[in-house]
């Protein structure tokens, strides 16, 4: 469903005409114009009448996933303008408070794109500093943001005057004109004719939401292993398209907690036997595709450090992205309600100051090889990669790249801790990979030259990424060791998107042990699927083909495993994923393989590696 709000009548008129809508009586309090896919709400004028009139709306309505809800009205322009200019909004102020909005920048259009500011009256003059001005825009996303995705919420706007410095020389349009912003409109309507009937995917047919609620009338499951029987059901449906292995439990009558308990590992252990069910050949769904913006074609950048110099540089490489300053990052990275997946298909990026105190001790659950005074440090939050499985999408809510752009300051506190322990093992790619964007900010070479002359203090740069060029061109040091984290072709290819190829992993971890670079290998995390000893000996085996087994430093095997607050965000957001809705245990609040199958998984990967390796 796409949902409309507009202030005034005159605003509404056209688009109830070129979606066809019809006045929808069964509102009595805002006069409210529909079809079957489109809903048109008539506010009034004002923030607070817009907010009311919204929240009046779909008070009545169950949003869906991909239900859309957007402003659309008259602006007053301080810009030099054109009557009938269609803006889409980038950031939204309050003329009265200083919290901001920032809608999300990512489908692709044609119109002109800036601020608005929010009034409470009409501005007849011009105001400096100021680009455009109306009077519903802020409330209406302020609580659109509380029922929608803030990828579901588009604001548009139409210049329909513009102020000058005097009152009298403001350039107003005839609003008697019959044909008043028609082609406005058709462009308007072109544009949002993309997002009016994207259907949501159920997960389950009503046949099988009728066999679910028979069965767990029939078990009665504790609420802990209801939860756990629903993702169980999800990992069946997602892997073999069916749950057919319900049907056997329909008609089953339980008598005690014991037998259901008995009952729901008997399902549980089916789940995760190899083939256990059919597959089910999924139906051919006829989706709309709605165009994205290109990767970074918007990019926010915190005022105080828009002259840094590692800002200027990174902005130099986006001739052509619009430029949005904010105040802080978290204006825009940690705002309510974001689709994380969506933003990863048209990832902007955020250019921050580095907070202090930006080194934090290694975790338990992490490898430290070994070292003493195990440390890691994020210089930048989020990957250009998109891995399925990991676990920076439990961690963030954002789906966006942020770039604390004075990395300067993080080698002051590094060389304080390195100064006052004299020896230090520091991670410097654990929330992102940073070869991968090594050409935007070329933070892995700058890491590089900082511990040239500190020969205790020791780097790894974990990656999945084959942008070793800077690397076969600079001297080789002891103290940095670059750390490939490789998976089996079928993998890489189908659950690590945008990554390097296995095979041209592979071609990078053999052109740098030509050089003389410490190459680690890391098995990390390991994934169980039904071709798992396959996949991974002829992995394994294609890599020693390749590379100098004798210059492997060492090698890093771990099994997927991650929190229980941070699986269920993961799962949340990505519905169809075999990986995470594979039946894990939880043990201590940990979501991992059972140990028989992880101590499996480790053995079998480490007898093939003994094959070539000590």
């Amino acid at each position: 469903m796409l949902y409309i709000v507009t202030a005034l009548y005159i605003e509404a008129k056209p688009l109830i005409s070129l979606f066809n809508l019809k006045k929808d009586n069964s509102y009595t309090k805002f006069q409210v114009f529909s079809n079957e896919n489109v809903k048109l709400i008539i506010s009034g004028t004002g923030k607070i009448k817009s907010a009311t009139a919204l929240t009046y709306l779909i008070s009545k309505e169950d949003i869906k996933k991909n239900d859309y809800i957007v402003n659309i009205g008259f602006v007053a322009s301080n810009k030099d303008s054109q009557l009938g200019d269609v803006v889409y909004i980038s950031k939204i102020q309050n003329a009265y408070s200083d919290f901001d909005f920032y809608p999300e920048m990512i489908y692709k259009h044609n119109f002109l794109e800036g601020s608005l500011t929010t009034f409470d009256s009409i501005v007849e003059s011009k105001i400096e500093d100021i680009e455009y001005i109306d009077m519903e825009a802020y409330g209406f996303f302020q609580t659109a943001s509380i029922f929608f995705k803030k990828a579901k919420i588009i604001v548009l706007k139409i210049v329909s005057d513009i102020l000058k410095d005097k009152v009298e020389d403001r350039v107003l349009v005839d609003f008697k004109d019959e044909n008043l912003f028609a082609k406005s409109y058709d462009n308007i309507y072109k544009f949002l004719i993309n997002f009016k009937a994207i259907d949501a995917e159920d997960e389950f047919t009503i046949v099988e939401q009728e066999l679910i609620k028979k069965v767990l009338e029939n078990l009665r499951l504790s609420d802990t292993m209801t939860y756990e029987l629903f993702n169980i059901l999800r990992y069946l449906k997602i892997k073999y398209g069916n749950i057919d292995i319900l049907k056997k439990y329909e008609n089953i009558e339980v008598t005690s907690k014991v037998q259901a308990k008995k009952l729901f590992e008997e399902i549980k252990n089916i789940s995760l036997q190899k083939n256990s069910l059919e597959k089910t050949a999924s139906p051919e769904i006829n989706k709309k595709k709605i165009s994205l913006n290109n990767r970074f074609s918007h990019i926010y950048v915190e005022k105080k450090i828009l002259d840094n110099k590692n800002t200027l540089e990174i902005l130099s490489k986006f001739k052509d992205a619009k430029i949005i300053e904010i105040d802080n990052y978290k204006e825009v990275f940690s705002s309510n309600n974001q689709d994380f997946h969506l933003q990863k298909l048209g990832q902007n990026l955020i250019l921050a100051s580095n907070k202090p105190n930006m080194i934090y001790e290694g975790a338990i659950v992490c490898e430290d090889f070994e070292n003493d005074n195990f440390y890691y440090t994020s210089s930048i939050i989020n990957c250009v990669y998109d891995c399925e499985y990991c676990y920076l999408q439990g961690v963030y809510s954002s789906g966006n790249i942020v770039i604390f752009v004075d990395i300067e300051k993080v080698f002051e506190e590094v060389e304080e801790l390195y100064n006052k322990l004299k020896s230090l093992y520091l991670c410097v790619s654990y929330d992102t990979d940073l070869l991968a964007i090594e050409n935007i900010c070329s933070f892995s070479e700058k890491w590089y030259h900082f511990i040239k002359d500190k020969k205790d203090l020791k780097i790894e740069l974990r990656t999945k990424s084959a942008n070793i060029d800077k690397f076969l061109n600079l001297d080789v040091l002891d103290n940095f060791i670059i750390a490939f984290t490789l998976s089996p072709e079928e993998i890489a290819l189908k659950n690590e998107k945008y990554t390097a190829s296995f095979k041209n992993r592979v071609k990078a971890i053999k052109e740098l042990q030509n050089k003389a670079w410490k190459v680690r290998i890391c098995i990390d995390p390991l994934i169980y699927t039904d071709d798992f000893e396959k996949n991974y000996s002829e992995m394994i085996e294609y890599l020693f083909s390749e590379i100098d087994k004798n210059r492997v430093i060492d090698v890093s095997i771990g099994v997927f495993r991650t929190s229980k607050e941070y699986l269920k965000k993961m799962r949340n957001q990505n519905k169809k994923s075999e990986i995470l809705y594979y039946p894990f245990e939880c043990v201590n609040g940990v979501y991992t393989y059972s140990d028989k199958l992880k101590s499996y998984m480790i053995d079998f990967i480490k007898e093939k590696f003994l094959k070539y390796i000590n």
